[in-house]
């Protein structure tokens, strides 16, 4: 082992007090997510701000936000790894580490936002190639495993070096061995893995592209406003790589101080990714006039609500914030530190706190995607009163996205603990990059800005606003003068009810016949009826306890589902109609929770289940029909095919194969 690899293992073997401080801090903030989503999962979506007029919040500006930083750490090591650029050997691993975190991150995200976890395998069993959702699930899944391949593929020689290494022992040296596959470092080894690496490169990088498209599309395939664009595609892409950018950076910065990386990790690394930086900052600049200028210039009615709430209304502190100190800010402080000569002494501090500023606005930039236009809605029948559009985030909300965060923070603190965070192999040969002419980065200078940018990331990680929760509620009635009489509640299942005019026709024949008398719509193939569940309400006497209100409730594998309430008539029946039983049997639970003149009781019966309706489509149409069309499923398959077929060369046949035999 040469000094500088001293140095790196000397960071994954010690430990002092300040790194299990510091994995207990996250522990902590990852254990109340879990808590929180306990929570959701057990009382469903009520919990957080979401409602029918705005279904994505947190959760899915949290999802765009972790795609779009992992496009960073892929491009600065295909692209530059592609270029020749062999400054970027110290920093290639950092951004690829962030790449798969950053996915393993954001996925989750999409699951915390469904109301009904249960129903995601809907998108396997009856996802359709026409819908940008499966587009999604296509593109993503395609992206991560490249990510990790890309990531393990120049791992390979470097845990055969920690495997060989008398530092390690167990289970270490163990996973180690089994990681390294039989590397042995030869001549022909060396060629087969470097032409899997740069196969994965080239492939990794329009995959890139593509995964971010895709996210763009499931907005932009929509006529709500601000999202009815068609350069979300491009502007989703550019605004990956300048958060993605400065994500690295700010990993750059923190690892090298924390590691005492210095002989790696240089001035110049700074300078080259700050450059890179500020060109992604000027074009994310462009975007941004560029989406709002078209719309502002027009300033159609629906856009017209939407642009107001952003320049001038609730938004607009959020807004002009990440104008300017998310974008015109890192701007002038890149060009400052890149250009003015006597400031290259502090250029390392000045990259890092641009750096910080951008992941800071790219994080509101997309929470600014995403709820304002769900809170101005585009058809008129969406016209509700303004307070049901207010979206204000609960502590479950928070408290799930501050988890993630934590979480990734935790997974990158165990990655860089468990493997070298610098190739070995990669950067045995390395170039001199310093000259003589270049000015070294002092640390005092360094100090003071850091540790400002460290006590800022501080406050505003702990400092989250958990404290919307609701009112506290009046106090309680005083005790009722009579004891309540004890009741009796009865569930029995009962038919559907039955149509008001028994000579109107139903809607499966509507749907057959059509309109007009043509063939435009396809029954539905045995469409099960509804699965009514009669609730009775009776006193001590027999007699029926007329408007009392029954609530019903299920329990699924996951998680308790809250139908809400129905008043007892006059004969004391309570009726709920249950549609979905495609994932019985599960208890469904009727609860009166009694007042003065009865007491509260519940009761429970089982829901079975019963075969899915066939949906009920036109047999014509490009993204809503039935069966695929070529124009759509072709591209999509042909693409994502080719790309497994790459994975299955350059890892199944290249390294598991042909490198392990030789």
């Amino acid at each position: 082992m040469t000094s500088r690899e001293a140095a790196v293992l000397h960071g994954m073997t010690h430990s002092t007090w300040r790194f299990y401080a510091w994995i207990a801090f996250l522990s902590a903030f990852v254990c109340l997510g879990v808590y929180a989503y306990v929570v959701q999962w057990q009382e469903g979506l009520i919990v957080t701000g979401l409602r029918d007029q705005v279904s994505w919040g947190l959760y899915i500006s949290n999802f765009v936000f972790w795609v779009g930083v992992s496009k960073g750490g892929t491009m600065i090591s295909a692209i530059f790894r592609l270029t020749g650029a062999e400054w970027r050997r110290p920093i290639t691993r950092m951004a690829e580490a962030i790449t798969v975190l950053a996915l393993i991150t954001g996925v989750p995200m999409i699951v915390a936002d469904l109301g009904r976890p249960d129903r995601m395998m809907n998108l396997f069993q009856y996802g359709r190639i026409q819908s940008p959702l499966i587009w999604d699930l296509l593109s993503v899944t395609t992206y991560l495993t490249a990510c990790i391949l890309y990531f393990y593929l120049p791992l390979i020689p470097d845990v055969a070096k920690l495997a060989a290494c008398e530092t390690f022992s167990g289970w270490r040296r163990r996973l180690y061995r089994l990681l390294s596959l039989g590397w042995t470092g030869t001549a022909a080894q060396r060629v087969l893995l470097e032409r899997a690496i740069t196969i994965m490169a080239i492939a990794v990088i329009p995959l890139a592209v593509s995964v971010h498209t895709v996210v763009s599309w499931i907005f932009a395939m929509t006529l709500r406003p601000g999202w009815n664009s068609s350069i979300y595609g491009p502007y989703f892409v550019v605004g990956a790589i300048y958060s993605g950018t400065g994500a690295v950076i700010l990993s750059m910065f923190v690892l090298r101080r924390a590691l005492g990386l210095e002989q790696y990790v240089k001035a110049m690394h700074f300078r080259k990714l700050g450059l890179a930086l500020l060109i992604s900052t000027l074009v994310y600049l462009y975007f941004n006039i560029n989406e709002y200028l078209t719309a502002g210039y027009k300033l159609e009615s629906f856009e017209r609500e939407l642009i107001e709430a952003l320049f001038l209304g609730r938004y607009a502190p959020m807004f002009w914030a990440v104008q300017l100190l998310g974008i015109a800010l890192p701007i002038v402080l890149l060009t400052l530190a890149l250009t003015v000569r006597p400031l290259e002494r502090i250029v390392i501090p000045m990259v890092a706190a641009s750096a910080l500023l951008v992941v800071a606005g790219a994080w509101v930039k997309r929470f600014l995607i995403v709820v304002p236009t769900l809170q101005n809605p585009f058809l008129p029948a969406q016209r509700v009163p303004a307070e049901w559009t207010h979206y204000q985030p609960t502590w479950v909300e928070w408290a799930i996205v501050v988890g993630a965060f934590a979480a990734f923070l935790l997974a990158y603190t165990l990655v860089v603990k468990l493997f070298p965070v610098v190739s070995f192999w990669e950067t045995e040969e390395e170039p001199e990059a310093e000259t003589a002419a270049e000015h070294p980065v002092r640390q005092s200078a360094a100090a003071p800005v850091a540790a400002m940018a460290m006590k800022i990331s501080a406050i505003l990680f702990i400092a989250v606003p958990v404290l919307s929760s609701d009112a506290a509620a009046g106090p309680a009635p005083g005790p009722s003068a009579r004891q309540p009489q004890a009741a009796v509640l009865t569930l029995s299942f009962g038919p559907p009810p039955a149509p008001a005019n028994d000579t109107e026709p139903s809607i499966g024949a509507r749907l057959k016949n059509g309109p007009d008398g043509g063939h435009h719509l396809r029954a539905p193939a045995e469409e099960a009826p509804p699965m009514v569940i009669v609730a009775r309400l009776l006193n001590a006497a027999g007699a029926p306890a007329a408007f009392k209100p029954i609530s019903f409730t299920a329990r699924t594998s996951f998680g308790i589902v809250q139908y809400g309430s129905r008043p007892t008539d006059a004969a004391g029946t309570a009726r709920l109609a249950i549609t979905d039983r495609r994932f019985g049997p599960y208890e469904v639970k009727a609860v009166y929770s009694g007042d003065d003149e009865l007491a509260g009781v519940e009761q429970r019966v089982t829901v079975t289940a019963a075969p899915r309706p066939a949906p009920a489509l036109p047999r014509e149409g490009v993204l809503i029909s039935p069966t695929a069309t070529l124009w759509i499923s072709v591209p999509f398959l042909t693409f994502f095919g080719v790309m497994w077929l790459v994975f299955g060369y350059s890892f199944g046949y290249l390294v598991l194969w042909r490198m392990r035999r030789s």
